[in-house]
């Protein structure tokens, strides 16, 4: 007799942790970050229950807190996740509210019954401020549009795939591994694309998996014309925006991630 598989029918509840906005050439046709993260994880959740790793009627709810305004989650217990955003902010500025973040990540609960934390791009830097590592300007410049990241042994069990195609929009990196972190994912650019704590609580991405195509020709458009992207690099990552990616895959596994204690 083949035992049955019972599902928790608890929906996986995640705290997102805004730490900015996009620009309105994004937010007007796809949402601010609370919408567009929320797209992600549900099409991550998707993908688990095609898998059947979750029963057909799992939920995840998504709840946002603006830490620029100094909201964050009042009962960490309510939650199975944090999500840290991306930023056009630096996450070495000397600002209160990007130094609160760094504390609060910094003195996270890591025991079983806390959240998991995940951050991208900004988020990703954050966490590797708050635990002491490098973090600053590439000297490569921007890393930008279409990439395909190279996994290391560790990050292969971690994600599960042998690359992760994703979309990049960054200058600044995290230039080495914190102490307590295992190195994941990394590209030519950007030596830490994607980085593990090694009690297995948080685990960061430079990449964007919320970023789609359409999203990332409009900021590829936007920056282009107010100088901060070179006709070169607008040229480059033009002919690559709408190659296939990981989204679902890496998004399934960010709410796996998060639903297991």
């Amino acid at each position: 007799m083949v035992p049955s598989i019972i599902y928790a029918k608890a929906p996986i509840r995640v705290a997102l942790l805004v730490c900015g906005t996009p620009i309105p050439a994004v937010a007007e046709p796809y949402g601010e970050y609370p919408a567009i993260f929320n797209n992600l994880l549900q099409d991550g959740l998707k993908e688990l229950k095609e898998r059947k790793t979750v029963g057909p009627d799992t939920e995840l709810v998504l709840e946002d807190f603006d830490v620029r305004e100094d909201k964050y989650p009042e009962h960490l217990s309510d939650y199975d996740g944090i999500l840290i955003t991306g930023s056009a902010s630096n996450a070495y500025d000397d600002l209160p509210w990007i130094n609160k973040l760094v504390d609060y990540v910094a003195n996270f609960p890591r025991d079983k019954g806390a959240p998991k934390i995940v951050g991208v791009c900004f988020g990703h830097q954050i966490i590797g401020r708050a635990f002491k590592a490098n973090v600053g300007k590439s000297t490569r410049g921007w890393e930008l549009g279409w990439t395909s990241t190279d996994f290391t042994e560790e990050g292969k069990k971690f994600w599960k795939e042998d690359s992760m195609r994703i979309q990049e929009l960054h200058q600044d990196v995290v230039h080495d591994v914190p102490a307590g972190f295992t190195l994941l994912a990394s590209t030519a650019h950007t030596t830490n694309q994607s980085m593990i704590s090694e009690d297995g609580r948080i685990v960061t991405l430079q990449g964007h998996p919320e970023f789609t195509g359409p999203i990332m020709r409009e900021f590829i458009r936007a920056r282009t014309a107010n100088g901060t992207f070179s006709k070169e690099l607008y040229e480059a990552s033009m002919k690559v925006v709408d190659n296939t990616l990981d989204r679902a895959t890496v998004a399934a596994r960010i709410v796996d991630f998060f639903r297991k204690a």
